[in-house]
């Protein structure tokens, strides 16, 4: 597909509010995610993820860095079944405006709103993930405040670069309830 074609794919999708599943790549094998395309701009594509029939957080990715997105029977499935639920008329969307220009203005966006983040860099040697609260926004990369498994913020961020994030994941379950616990280190 060109360009051209992924992009009117991608808006009548998102225009239908159609559950897709966007199948990705990355150097530990797939990184599917499932849900709702919110949003594309240009470059970036802000998903409402779905886990275990829950609509649980936002995802964002770089346009160029997913290999399909799916719609077929099974996702007509899951969309029937959000919607009986009531999941759909509750929770579908986001409240709050990310601007996806670039990732200084995402994370700028996300910074303003408080919201903590998970960055992952998933393609390089060694991947990377960090989660925590947005510290520093430069030109070329964002500082996060790492915090680990057992809830202590390390004294000093973590510097990303742009170039190496693949995704971004932010206001989920799992952040905002690790976000109340948290200590100093």
């Amino acid at each position: 597909m060109t360009i051209k074609e992924y992009d009117r794919m991608i808006k009548s999708h998102v225009n239908k509010r159609d559950f897709v599943k966007i199948e990705r790549t990355v150097t530990e094998g797939s990184a599917d995610i499932s849900g709702f395309i919110l949003r594309s701009s240009k470059d970036f594509l802000l998903i409402q993820k779905e886990e275990e029939f829950y609509l649980n957080g936002y995802a964002i990715i770089r346009k160029d860095h997913f290999d399909s997105v799916r719609c077929n029977k099974f996702d007509k499935t899951f969309k029937k079944i959000l919607k009986e639920e009531g999941i759909l008329g509750k929770d579908y969307g986001l409240k709050n405006d990310i601007e996806l220009k670039d990732w200084k203005t995402i994370f700028e966006s996300l910074k303003k709103h408080d919201y903590h983040v998970i960055v992952e860099c998933e393609d390089l040697k060694e991947p990377l993930f960090v989660i925590g609260p947005i510290k520093k926004i430069n030109k070329d990369s964002v500082g996060i405040q790492y915090y680990s498994p057992a809830g202590l913020l390390d004294k000093k961020p973590t510097t990303i670069k742009y170039k190496d994030i693949t995704l971004v994941k932010f206001d989920d379950r799992y952040i905002n309830v690790f976000k109340k616990y948290l200590r100093a280190n």
